[in-house]
């Protein structure tokens, strides 16, 4: 009798083993993801997420796939332009097989996926460096103004979190010991994260920051006196200012034109010590100072 208890439990399991290895058709619940969109422009409204299947596989295929805690998930890509985009099934059929092993086939009554999508609303930003400090070597200095690539950002979402955000930074940085041009790739301060379901056509931007070696001269300027009455004369002691500057090493060869001043209405305002100004300078110099700090002026009738 034991023998046949024996006997009859290998027959059983050999049996099993047989039937767990012939292929069968199960029914089989996936979710589905989606690329092959723009999520930052365009916002899903309505897809198939959740599908039905009729797969084919052995028994020790189903029942590894019984035992997950949740469905399945596979991605797609849709195809196709405009708000209503399809993915065709072999595409999801071929993704059920590559992402379990052990599928001889898969089928199901549906003859495509749809997705329908919805244009966010936008809104352009410039992005600005108030936050961002460059720190030059000894004798060099900003040629120019700083380019931003892209520059222009636009953020997506609604229409009041967007309405929130009112300027767009670069992210707080230091760059120090510039010597040379060249371009840095820098963070956006990330405000739209602080607005809600906004999102970003891009994340960082590159900044090229042009660069000279300057050398320091100094210039003779006569003093003029701005908005003076016709019907006096003003007289400036010292008459001219010495002016430092730094000049970019590639502009030694120009002339600039510089203009000192003194107000007619200072002098008359605040006595005859005034201060002179610097009125006018050529945008490829940096002004450094300026002697005397003081002139004194006298009117004559």
């Amino acid at each position: 009798m034991k023998r046949f208890l024996i006997i009859l439990g290998l027959t059983a399991i050999v049996w099993l083993g047989v039937s767990m290895a012939e292929p069968m058709e199960y029914s089989l619940r996936v979710r589905v993801t989606y690329t092959g969109y723009d999520s930052v422009r365009y916002a899903m409204v309505s897809a198939d997420t959740s599908l039905m299947l009729r797969i084919k596989s052995d028994g020790y295929t189903a029942f590894l796939i019984g035992m997950l805690d949740e469905e399945p998930e596979v991605e797609v890509s849709v195809s196709g332009s405009g708000m209503q985009r399809a993915a065709d099934m072999e595409s999801l059929y071929t993704a059920v097989r590559e992402s379990m092993v052990g599928i001889k086939d898969v089928s199901s009554g549906v003859d495509s996926l749809r997705v329908t999508l919805a244009e966010r609303r936008h809104k352009t930003f410039k992005p600005t460096l108030d936050e961002v400090s460059f720190e030059f070597d000894e004798q060099y200095a900003l040629y120019g103004q700083p380019r931003i690539t892209p520059s222009e950002v636009t953020l997506y979402g609604p229409e009041e979190a967007l309405a929130s955000i009112t300027a767009l930074p670069v992210a707080k940085t230091t760059i120090s010991g510039i010597h040379a041009s060249g371009s840095y790739t820098m963070k956006l301060e990330p405000v739209w994260r602080q607005a809600g379901d906004v999102h970003a056509s891009c994340t960082e931007v590159s900044v090229y920051v042009p660069v000279e070696a300057y050398v320091e001269r100094e210039y003779k300027v006569p003093i003029q006196v701005a908005d003076a009455d016709t019907s006096v004369t003003v007289h400036i002691y010292p008459p001219e200012a010495t002016l430092h500057v730094w000049v970019a090493q590639r502009d030694l060869y120009r002339e600039p034109e510089f203009t000192v001043t003194v107000n007619y209405s200072d002098i008359l305002a605040n006595g005859s010590r005034i201060v002179p100004q610097l009125s006018e300078f050529p945008s490829y110099v940096r002004p450094r100072g300026m002697e005397p700090a003081e002139v004194q002026c006298v009117i004559i009738k």
